[in-house]
């Protein structure tokens, strides 16, 4: 029985090598075609990329734009990153927050600023702040404040920032295996890692973010609004475990966005939500007017 499961998975797994490598084709023919008529409708911006590492360490990166000469982050953990608006004037109220992981660069690494901090702890249900420190070439740094999240579960990545790691929410199986199983084992393992091979390379066209048409009754902090999204997806596509496929939610200008741990998680959402009424979950690459309060070229 276990031989059967697992030539299954192995035939699920070449199915979804294929779909996201006709995806990323696609795309990449999209691109093509749209990019003599609107350079702007080519490609979207990317926003601040925050990967949190278990049991520590903390990953910060952002693609280098031309005339950017430094880029920082200032995050604050389970406080906000502005002094009290209170109407007492005390001191203590208007000192700013000191930043609990505080790091900038002005080296670019394969196009990117990528700020690195190994000690740095953030836990699961954590309420996290941060401000995006830029200078371009010819001025002063500055800080965006920029914006904050929940740190949801599926968010976290199991080992060390600087080899491999694997989402908290994965599972390992234990068994006495075969010599034909652990070839079958070695091949899926194999192809699983092509895969994210092909993913990663198709994240430079498409993000990993969907549209979820749906209004909150109001303005709803981080965490709250995950909640709320993660309630609304579980009602919707019930057969998705969403506890470890969703990653964020943001309010978005046409509705509410939200972030699934990779691009396959992606297309599966994408093509379960097919079958819904009304078509309440799209993709969130195909707007090109979204708000894009996560993103520094907005700031800039």
């Amino acid at each position: 029985m276990a031989g059967v499961n697992r030539k299954h998975h192995l035939l699920a797994t070449i199915a979804l090598l294929w779909l996201v490598a006709a995806s990323c084709l696609l795309e990449s023919v999209d691109a093509r075609k749209s990019r003599g008529s609107s350079k702007r409708s080519s490609r979207r911006p990317k926003g601040v990329n925050i990967e949190i590492y278990h049991p520590k360490g903390v990953m910060v990166w952002y693609p280098y734009r031309a005339g950017m000469e430094l880029f920082g982050i200032e995050i604050f953990i389970n406080k906000a990153n502005q002094p009290s608006s209170s109407g007492d004037s005390s001191e203590e109220e208007s000192t700013p927050p000191v930043c609990d992981i505080c790091l900038n660069t002005t080296e670019v690494s394969y196009g990117k600023f990528i700020l690195r901090s190994e000690d740095a702890v953030i836990r699961s249900r954590d309420h996290v702040y941060y401000n995006a420190i830029v200078k371009k070439t010819s001025g002063k740094a500055y800080v965006s404040r920029s914006n904050d999240f929940y740190v949801s579960e599926s968010r976290i990545l199991l080992g060390d920032m600087t080899e491999k790691a694997s989402s908290c929410n994965g599972t390992t199986a234990v068994a006495n295996l075969s010599d034909n199983d652990k070839r079958l084992a070695d091949e899926i393992k194999l192809l699983e890692a092509i895969l994210l091979e092909v993913s990663d390379q198709c994240q430079a066209n498409r993000t990993k973010q969907l549209l979820l048409s749906a209004e909150t009754p109001t303005r709803y902090d981080a965490k709250q609004l995950y909640q709320y999204v993660a309630g609304q997806l579980e009602q919707k596509l019930p057969a998705i475990d969403w506890n470890r496929t969703l990653v964020d939610a943001f309010y978005a200008t046409n509705g509410i966005g939200f972030e699934v741990a990779s691009t396959i998680d992606k297309l599966k959402v994408l093509k379960l939500a097919k079958a819904l009424p009304d078509h309440p979950i799209t993709d969130l690459d195909s707007f090109q007017t979204e708000d894009m309060t996560n993103d520094i070229d907005s700031w800039m």
